[in-house]
């Protein structure tokens, strides 16, 4: 699944951002309007699986919200001293500026040694439901997006496709391999912005960007659940979303935002995204003009 930029359009971007969130407003009326969830209670083993998954996900939520609201004792009687760690940070860099060679790299040395130590000490404080935790929602609810996403699509194109369990089987595979390769590029991603944004001062920068690198990751993951339906492998369908960059974005942006909400927002989130992105393929045609390498 490499990144080819040939098939990047940058020309369209803001006209398929637009028609992306403009799909989303409309998502919740289409919803109501055709019963999507009546297709859902007519598969039993579906059900079963779906009682079985909320029940693991709503403890999961539950000691999350628990340990984030309420984290235990030993978090509590330890003070963190971040403001005065980032003061000393910011002391260190101003020495180091008016330094000779040797103290400088001294002092760089101290204030790298000491940016890990904040770093160490914070990570029991990341915002709740981090990125990592959103790839594997959708892991776990495949069966459900992809259920809605074809029933979308039966609708949308006058179809009556019968889903099999092999079908159900094989999607879910396919999103264990395109999130565990989007993990991956996360991870990789990641270090190449922190590095870039230490090397020009802006660190601060980082986080923001890598939210829009996950975002369109998450977003990937939905329209890749439409196009799945027309049989393209997971290499044609990169560059088909590729294409489409700027609706991956905006759903994967609505899609991480939505799903941070406590308890509703990850289970209630992803069905909408599903819905959504086979709407936005549809009215895009996502599946024709296949590329060739």
């Amino acid at each position: 699944m490499k990144f080819d930029f040939s098939y990047f359009k940058s020309a369209n971007v803001l006209e398929q951002m637009l028609a992306a969130w403009q799909v989303l407003l409309d998502t919740p009326a289409f919803i109501k309007r055709h019963q999507l969830w009546q297709g859902f209670l007519d598969h039993k083993w579906i059900m079963i699986v779906t009682i079985l998954i909320m029940g693991k996900l709503s403890v999961t939520l539950y000691n999350d919200l628990h340990n984030y609201f309420d984290p235990p004792a030993i978090e509590v009687a330890i003070d963190i001293p971040t403001e005065e760690m980032e003061e000393s940070i910011k002391a260190l860099e101003a020495a180091a500026l008016n330094s000779p060679e040797d103290v400088k790299e001294r002092l760089e040395a101290e204030k790298r040694s000491l940016i890990e130590e904040k770093e160490k000490l914070e990570e029991n404080h990341k915002p709740l439901f981090s990125g990592s935790y959103k790839f594997l929602i959708l892991i776990f609810l495949e069966i459900l997006i992809f259920h809605f996403s074809v029933g979308t699509n039966n609708i949308l194109k006058g179809k009556n496709r019968i889903l099999t369990i092999k079908e159900f089987y094989l999607a879910q595979i396919r999103m264990v391999l395109v999130m565990g390769h989007k993990w991956i590029y996360g991870l990789l991603m990641y270090i190449l912005v922190s590095v870039v944004c230490g090397l020009l001062s802006i660190s601060y920068l980082t986080d923001f960007i890598m939210f829009f690198v996950y975002s369109f990751f998450l977003g990937f993951a939905f329209l890749d659940n439409y196009l799945e339906q027309f049989h393209l492998t997971i290499q044609e369908s990169s560059k088909h979303i590729q294409s489409h960059y700027g609706a991956a974005v905006v759903l994967g942006i609505f899609a991480s935002i939505g799903m941070s909400i406590p308890v509703i927002g990850p289970i209630l989130i992803p069905f909408i995204c599903a819905v959504a992105a086979t709407i936005y393929g549809h009215e895009a045609q996502m599946e024709k003009g296949v590329i060739v390498a």
